[in-house]
């Protein structure tokens, strides 16, 4: 559900990437069907990968959620959130507990902003991590 939301809005977002020169790439746990399924369809214009080990996510400092992190309040209310926008929980794949988080990487590979979720619906505000760099 909040990949599939996040995935949306990152896609509604696709006017400000190209005027910024920005590309977005997503990279999920799961098989590449997964990605090619989801991608296909919620964010056609952003390259997304998928691979069932977590290394990729543990290199840039992603760990497994705490249940608080996974169901707590706070999901609770994402989830009504992502629900408003028709996105609904279907099959999970990959590690459930993996937390997610989003990264701004210049083209030679130095990360310029992160936002490290602090629960599975927690998304970053997209405009406010643009202007962490200057955009």
């Amino acid at each position: 559900m909040f990949c599939r939301d996040w995935l949306a809005q990152l896609e509604s977002h696709q006017n400000l990437w190209a005027q910024k020169g920005i590309q977005v790439v997503a990279v999920g746990l799961g098989k590449p069907k997964h990605a090619l399924r989801y991608c296909s369809r919620l964010s056609p214009s952003i390259a997304c990968y998928c691979q069932e080990s977590a290394e990729i996510y543990r290199l840039y400092g992603l760990k497994r959620g705490s249940w608080l992190q996974i169901a707590g309040p706070k999901v609770t209310l994402a989830a009504a959130r992502a629900l408003s926008r028709g996105h609904v929980q279907g099959k999970a794949t990959g590690d459930v507990k993996m937390m997610p988080g989003s990264f701004l990487v210049d083209r030679e590979g130095v990360i310029r902003a992160v936002h490290y979720n602090s629960h599975i619906g927690d998304h970053p505000n997209i405009e406010s991590m643009l202007s962490e760099i200057g955009g």
